[in-house]
């Protein structure tokens, strides 16, 4: 991907994230990006955090600091569902549609990404693909220990009833922040 535009791809996801009411940053390394995580909890006044650990998330939950709030990453299964808010990374994302893929085999990885109020979202900048046909030749890729089962994530959770009344947040999250990571590593860009 290194030819790609990714300013241009990161442009074009936000915009889509955000006609969908997600909310997307960015940030250059995992420090940055804890100080945002920092501040959305802080915002949001979230008491009970769920994480599905991953590099990327262990590196930003240390980056954010304590923020006054308890951070689960074990039992997700017990904690999840009262939650004030759940972190999880994710594989890819893609610009065309705003859309989040993640492989949730992982039974936290789910229970993080959609029993919360909030979710959110962490994504390296270079795991940016301009089209859904660029994350199934990924996807595609990856056949022979294809995951048992890859979510794909458009915005908040939302529902309609016959009446065409859309509400936000009946099924799964309220809110939705994708906050990108250029460089996974320290300062070094490790």
């Amino acid at each position: 991907m290194d030819n790609l535009d990714i300013d241009g791809i990161y442009a074009n996801f936000k915009e889509q994230a955000e006609l969908i009411a997600a909310r997307v940053y960015r940030a250059t390394d995992p420090t940055e990006a804890g100080g945002l995580l920092a501040r959305i909890i802080l915002e949001l006044q979230a008491q009970k955090v769920v994480a599905a650990s991953s590099r990327l998330v262990d590196l930003c939950l240390e980056a954010a600091g304590d923020c006054g709030t308890t951070v689960h990453r074990e039992n997700l299964r017990l904690r999840a569902e009262d939650a004030d808010l759940g972190i999880t990374e994710m594989d890819l994302a893609i610009a065309e549609t705003g859309t989040l893929v993640q492989d949730s085999t992982d039974p936290g990885q789910r229970l993080a990404a959609t029993l919360p109020a909030v979710h959110v979202a962490l994504v390296r900048t270079d795991r940016l693909v301009p089209l859904f046909g660029d994350a199934i030749a990924w996807l595609n890729e990856k056949r022979t220990r294809l995951p048992g089962y890859v979510s794909f994530i458009s915005g908040p959770s939302r529902t309609a009833d016959i009446e065409r009344v859309l509400t936000i947040g009946v099924h799964g999250p309220k809110q939705l922040h994708v906050i990108f990571v250029d460089r996974e590593g320290g300062a070094s860009g490790e």
